[in-house]
């Protein structure tokens, strides 16, 4: 079945295709089915310089404009949407409206400077584990692996409070010494502040 308007949803946040999915396409395809509002047509993923995934583009055809957007926006609200995502009428680029309440903590390991000691030591799922407990349930959406840095994604209504929790975590882990913070990571609209763990 095709329905008449096409619109993206735009989030800004770097999430793995097979993490979109699970986290936002799948319950957003089931609500729009239950209203008989739409379904999810596609997806895809730009890079930024760094080779991060900048934003995750959801193609979605709608039966309106008015009642359809307000099952999106809630719908990917209830799964973490970042704060200033985006639905976007792809017939001239038009954002029909922002959504979102969480913010991202953004947290860079350092891969090159530590001691080697550090890496062999590391248990990388313990270390994920660890610092998501701290930061909150459901915080954790996924890690980007690159040259010098391993970036760790989690996600909370307040990032500064989410920092406040997971702070204590990095002070006690090896692999987090000289680590690149990024609270509210994404959007330039949010105010993102940078700052850096002490080297030990």
């Amino acid at each position: 079945m095709q329905f008449p308007h096409v619109v993206i949803a735009r989030l800004y946040e770097h999430i793995e295709p097979i993490d979109r999915g699970n986290r936002y396409e799948d319950p957003l395809q089931a609500a729009l089915e239950e209203a008989q509002a739409g379904q999810v047509s596609g997806g895809g993923s730009q890079l930024n310089e760094r080779g991060e995934i900048e934003h995750a583009d959801i193609e979605i055809e709608l039966a309106d404009l008015d009642t359809a957007l307000g099952i999106v926006a809630a719908t990917l609200e209830k799964a973490g949407a970042p704060e200033s995502s985006e639905l976007i009428d792809t017939k001239d680029a038009r954002v029909l409206r922002q959504f979102g309440t969480h913010q991202c903590l953004a947290i860079y390991l350092d891969g090159i400077s530590l001691p080697d000691h550090v890496y062999a030591n590391l248990d990388f799922d313990a270390v994920v584990s660890e610092i998501a407990a701290a930061a909150g349930p459901d915080s954790y959406h996924g890690f980007a692996q690159g040259n010098e840095e391993t970036g760790l994604f989690l996600f909370a209504t307040n990032a500064d409070d989410m920092f406040a929790r997971v702070e204590p975590v990095l002070y006690r882990l090896p692999i987090a010494e000289n680590a690149r913070i990024v609270i509210r990571h994404g959007r330039h609209a949010l105010n993102p502040r940078e700052l850096r763990m002490a080297k030990r």
